[in-house]
């Protein structure tokens, strides 16, 4: 959880999170959409001013960049390589890795993001390169404007942001940021940033072929995680922001054949490079700037000189901006913090409230280890039945508060009471001194060794579960058997 003091913006982050919990499991719609039955509405000279007016929100949201200069040059060098041979080869691009662990990629006018999360996923230059086409195929078909066309400028984000901050300009921005790259793009929108990206993929002299390629890994790599976390089944696509993964590689890989057939194309995939390029790269969290679960239920937080345990049958995820659970029952939660002047009982019945749309008033005081708190409940009727909706608000120090809320089918409601009780109640302070700190992860690039197997490397890794499954999919291997003396493989350790 990269929780830090830049607080304003960190909250936009679970909000947005938030409001994708409350469409799953309350039916909410994740924003009101509505086509102005007009042209684009934005000038080019609008939508780089959004872009530069969001940047640092989503510097500060991800992480910021991250400090290896060298990687960064490469990632930037790989985009100029597609930029010189697209049809705008003058168009102004900054493009941003982030140091976040998270596995992902967007664009704005004039910016285009990438995760170090990504970097890790990915097996060549080719790949990468497929990755940054696609997201410069959003910049150049201005896909933003599009989207801001659409878009109602009312969201959650803004709204409590906003009220929290007691900020007129960050409730704006919050809600730039939600429309922009909370709303995903229509499938239409990734097919056609899909086939930029091959077709500029063909043009840079890569293999055309590897944006599939990496997508079929991203879907594989994500039913895992969805298997790890104990959900069965992929989220509705709505859910998303980017179409289902199988149907983009179906449609990657068709466009790639044309090209193909078309006429002579580069096989290139400047995998050895890649692979030196990223060894050593920082894998997931770093525990004490983002925190760590220990035991799949405690968090801790050495940089933030906090922790607290969750209920025992509810998993715990650190994502970027807010820790998230889930149990087997269906009942979700999520803990963040904020800033504001309110006592935590106002904070409940005012902005969180106006947020969810749900009156959670009349809060009632608590106090939580000598702290001054706060509790609001209400019930939402959904498609899928009555939902129990909880607000715990903690003022930790200063104008700094943390905040749980919990989403509880309403026939587990009273089963699961006590655990919630206890966990809000676990929220306390530590000293970093006396907190058993794991150490960080990092990819190693090595050689396969003639009497190594996927199993045998996969068991030197220290991913938690999933060890042969994942060592397979993270280096882009058709099964355990793919593997040959002599090649390059990532090693989480």
């Amino acid at each position: 959880m990269s929780i830090r003091v830049v607080w304003p913006r960190q909250s936009a982050a679970f909000w947005r999170q938030l409001r994708k919990a409350l469409v799953a499991t309350v039916a909410l719609s994740v924003a009101s959409c509505a086509s102005t039955g007009g042209p684009l509405g934005l000038s080019r000279e609008q939508e780089k001013a959004i872009g530069e007016q969001q940047h640092p929100a989503i510097l500060a949201e991800f992480g910021g960049e991250i400090e290896d200069a060298a990687l960064k040059a490469y990632v930037d060098g790989v985009a100029r390589r597609l930029i010189a041979v697209g049809d705008q080869p003058n168009e102004p691009i900054v493009v941003t890795t982030l140091d976040s662990p998270v596995v992902n990629a967007f664009a704005l006018p004039g910016h285009v993001y990438i995760t170090r999360g990504l970097l890790s996923l990915a097996n060549s230059e080719a790949e990468l390169a497929g990755v940054l086409g696609h997201e410069l195929g959003h910049v150049y078909a201005r896909h933003t404007a599009e989207r801001v066309s659409r878009s109602n400028m009312t969201g959650i984000g803004a709204v409590l942001v906003g009220i929290l901050t007691g900020s007129q300009e960050g409730m704006q921005l919050a809600g730039q940021l939600g429309q922009l790259y909370l709303l995903k793009y229509s499938r239409g929108q990734e097919y056609e940033s899909d086939l930029i990206g091959v077709r500029l993929l063909a043009k840079g002299n890569y293999d055309p072929t590897a944006q599939a390629d990496f997508l079929n890994t991203l879907g594989r790599w994500t039913d895992i995680e969805m298997k790890a976390a104990g959900v069965n089944s992929r989220p509705p696509e709505f859910l998303s922001t980017h179409p289902n993964s199988a149907d983009r590689v179906r449609r990657a890989a068709a466009e790639a054949n044309a090209i193909a057939q078309a006429g002579a194309v580069s096989s290139d995939r400047s995998r050895a490079k890649y692979m030196e390029m990223i060894d050593g790269l920082l894998y997931g969290d770093d525990p004490v700037k983002q925190g760590f679960i220990r035991n799949g239920s405690e968090f801790i937080h050495p940089g933030m000189k906090l922790a607290f345990n969750a209920p025992k049958d509810v998993k715990l995820t650190n994502t970027t901006s807010a820790v998230v659970g889930r149990s087997q029952s269906g009942a979700q939660m999520q803990f963040t913090g904020g800033a504001s002047q309110q006592t935590p009982a106002q904070i409940i019945e005012n902005d969180i409230s106006k947020s969810l749309g749900v009156s959670l008033a009349p809060a009632r005081n608590i106090t939580v280890n000598g702290r001054q708190g706060a509790v609001g409940a209400a019930r939402a009727n959904t498609q899928s039945g009555p939902v129990d909706v909880q607000a715990f608000v903690i003022r930790w120090e200063g104008t700094t508060n943390y905040i749980f809320l919990w989403l509880t089918p309403a026939n587990l409601t009273a089963s699961m009471q006590k655990g919630i009780n206890d966990s809000v109640a676990s929220l306390r302070a530590i000293e970093p001194k006396s907190v058993s700190i794991p150490p960080v992860q990092r990819i190693n690039v090595v050689s396969v060794g003639t009497r190594d197997t996927a199993a045998t490397l996969a068991a030197k890794t220290s991913f938690e579960n999933a060890k042969d499954d994942r060592f397979v999919v993270i280096n882009g291997l058709l099964g355990p058997t793919d593997l040959r003396a002599g090649q390059s493989v990532k090693l989480v350790q």
